[in-house]
């Protein structure tokens, strides 16, 4: 229905303003006293035309009414918008398309996010210990907008990006060897006055880059002890990632397509192109014996180095060659990367040296997902029960559910702080969010089943549709209408948010429609009609929640 008003306005538009270039926005507003769909164009014509944005909505509306479109009951203006109110006979026509395609509708006009191949990158946490709860924020919005992009027509590639090179494989190593029982991992001299010095081992500023917990232990039992740093770093990472990576992502049903390597980026022959187009376009220098870019010229704060002195590569150097392996190599249409807060400095120079290298920067999306905060009975909770010193995304799962975990992280926007409330998120009560979801749902397929309703049996026709004309009625078939248009914005701009909402607001809607309208009828074809409603609103919750890879219990 959005796009049908902005092709109607749109029409319009190119008649009264024919050098407008702006967009012509259509909204769901929250107060049903102003429409079903909204859209304030007249504000955006109203310089261009030299009119108030009201004398523009009352001429675009009297134009709109004088088509009789049938599937608008009427067409108002108020404050300057324009408001659409859908008709009963668009509404019930609506439902029986529902009812004809038991899975995700689609948009008939793709946007230009469509019909593509993307790259979604998320959670790649470094491979030095087990996944953290500001890991499943990222996880688990990267595997639902995934999903989402899917419904729309585009082939979507859910990658995962292993660092297994570097300074945090060495540290891992040292950790490691140090649980092992090694003394002297990394000398630090004392300077006497006579000029010589003593070793004294690891230093304090040393100990910032080790790692501690439990797990370091466990890993190094299973390690050699005849292996050198860096061969231990490198057997850890392998047994990170095969101990407490990749089994609880496969616990948490987040999947993925591909585990990208970094080391593979240094075998792949991009690296060598890019440090020769870098010296072509004269941006990077010597200095101090490594090699930087000059990245303060591209939008960044300073210059970056792209080679250390000792002739390692950094993570810019690495971020860089990963995303021209994606655009270039791959051939991805988009590319989105779902980051935790702490990388908002790495956006400027890492865009500013795509950018520099000829990557369009409109194919490639950010997300940050801000820090998640724990708390139960309103104290935070920061001590793990196995770890010591953070709580892992599994104990967190294990604590209160798959269910809940995912609802609740699902929430909210990812550029908000979370607190998550454990003891909500295992309460069995219509306080919990996902609990209230699941049980309309439940509650649906028991009104189905007690009657021995399946789709295929339901013998739906326009005539009895056209019962379904109270209030509770239209209205809850107003709220199934706009499940396509929820997902195909979730497409174009990653809000993952306004599904779980939606999702909740469904359930309010079938609720309220449950207490104030009667199913089963002594008129048979309101009952046929309403059974038919029942189904329409069970098909779509069921695949609101499927896509959000959460369960839809039938019975509770």
């Amino acid at each position: 229905m959005k796009e049908l008003i902005k092709t109607l306005l749109g029409d319009m538009v190119r008649k009264i303003a024919p050098n407008f270039r702006g967009e012509i926005l259509v909204e769901i507003p929250e107060n049903k006293e102003f429409g079903d769909y909204t859209s304030n164009i007249a504000f955006s014509l109203s310089k261009i035309l030299g009119k108030s944005p009201q004398q523009i909505a009352e001429d675009l509306v009297k134009k709109l009414s004088s088509q009789k479109i049938k599937d608008f009951a009427r067409i108002e203006t108020k404050n300057g918008f324009v408001n659409f109110f859908l008709s009963e006979e668009c509404l019930q026509h609506q439902l029986k398309e529902i009812l004809s395609q038991s899975r995700h509708p689609m948009s008939k006009f793709l946007r230009h996010w469509m019909s593509e191949k993307i790259n979604i990158e998320f959670i790649s946490a470094n491979p030095t210990g087990p996944l953290t709860i500001g890991n499943g924020r990222g996880g688990f919005y990267g595997d639902v907008l995934a999903n989402i992009l899917e419904t729309q027509g585009n082939k979507v590639v859910r990658e995962y990006y292993i660092n297994d090179r570097g300074g945090q494989v060495l540290a891992l190593g040292r950790s490691i060897k140090l649980a092992q029982g090694a003394s002297l991992l990394i000398p630090r001299i004392e300077e006497s006055a006579e000029g010589g010095g003593r070793i004294l081992g690891i230093s304090k500023s040393d100990e910032k880059n080790l790692y501690h917990g439990d797990y370091i232990n466990d890993l190094a039992k299973q390690i050699n002890k005849e292996l050198s740093i860096e061969e231990a770093g490198q057997k850890a990472v392998e047994l990170v990632l095969k101990t407490y990576v990749r089994p609880v992502i496969k616990k948490l049903r987040i999947k993925y397509d591909v585990w990208f390597s970094e080391k593979s980026l240094y075998r792949n022959g991009i690296y060598k192109k890019v440090m020769e187009d870098l010296m072509q376009k004269d941006l990077v220098y010597e200095k101090d014996g490594a090699t930087w870019m000059k990245t303060s010229e591209l939008g960044d704060n300073e210059d970056r180095v792209l080679i250390k002195k000792n002739g390692d590569e950094t993570y810019f150097m690495s971020d860089i060659l990963y995303h021209l392996d994606k655009f270039n190599k791959r051939k991805f249409d988009k590319v989105i990367n779902i980051w935790g807060t702490d990388h908002h400095g790495d956006i400027p120079r890492l865009t500013g040296a795509l950018k520099a290298l000829g990557i369009d920067l409109d194919y490639l999306r950010i997300i940050l997902t801000q820090f998640v905060r724990l708390i139960s009975g309103g104290k935070e909770v920061k001590v793990s029960k196995r770890a010591g010193t953070f709580i892992t995304l599994e104990e967190l799962v294990d604590e209160v559910g798959l269910d809940a975990a995912r609802f609740f992280f699902l929430m909210y926007s990812p550029n908000t702080h979370m607190d998550f409330d454990m003891k909500l998120a295992k309460k069995r009560s219509q306080k919990n969010p996902v609990y209230y979801v699941q049980y309309a749902h439940a509650r649906l397929c028991s009104i189905l089943k007690k009657f021995k309703i399946q789709n295929s049996k339901l013998k739906i026709t326009s005539q009895n549709l056209k019962l379904l004309n109270s209030k509770h009625d239209l209205d809850l078939i107003r709220k199934l209408v706009e499940y396509p248009e929820i997902l195909s914005d979730i497409a174009e701009n990653c809000e993952i948010h306004r599904l779980p909402r939606y999702a909740l607001e469904l359930a309010r809607e079938f609720h309220n429609f449950y207490e104030k309208e009667r199913v089963i009828t002594e008129d048979k074809k309101t009952t046929t009609a309403r059974l038919a409603l029942v189904m329409a609103t069970k098909i779509v919750l069921l695949n609101s929640l499927n896509l959000m890879g959460i369960t839809a219990p039938e019975k509770m």
